[in-house]
């Protein structure tokens, strides 16, 4: 017998960006006393968190978008009747 490489006529997987809902997050700072907290990017293991930074000592982590989102949530005020 002789040895011979087959291949297979595999398609090659391709990468489909996705739209990520949380890109409107990107950039979006605000204070928590003497730090300002940043948004940074999106967490490549899971879309629905979002990684975070702290100015003052570069600490960064992650958590939800949902909460970053209740953090930057802006109150409508209401008109006086």
């Amino acid at each position: 017998m002789s040895t011979r490489q087959i291949t297979l006529p595999f398609r090659a997987k391709r990468v489909e960006f996705e739209n990520d809902p949380n890109a409107d997050l990107i950039g979006r700072t605000y204070e928590d006393g003497e730090a300002t907290i940043t948004v940074i990017e999106t967490c490549l293991n899971d879309q629905r968190r979002v990684m975070v930074e702290r100015d003052i000592d570069g600490h960064t982590w992650s958590m939800p978008a949902w909460l970053m989102r209740l953090v930057f949530k802006e109150t409508k005020r209401k008109r006086a009747a």
